[in-house]
């Protein structure tokens, strides 16, 4: 009984640490790729998370920039 909590304790931490991972920062900057590599869209999350894109958003998102947020 043990054993499988601590099992499923370590997926959920695993998993939880993975999302928020995986989301973008503040600040982050980034292109929407399709499926051929090519650019269809941008995206960008100003420093007070503000999520804006323009073009066509697919499953293939890269990070390509950072803006420098000046937080207190």
């Amino acid at each position: 009984m043990r054993t499988k909590l601590a099992i499923g304790l370590g997926l959920a931490v695993a998993l939880a640490a993975g999302l928020a991972y995986a989301k973008p920062r503040n600040g982050d900057l980034g292109v929407y790729l399709d499926d051929s590599g090519n650019v269809v869209g941008t995206f960008a999350v100003s420093c007070d998370g503000v999520f804006s894109y323009s073009g066509e958003r697919t499953s293939h998102a890269v990070t390509n920039g950072h803006m420098w947020c000046n937080f207190p």
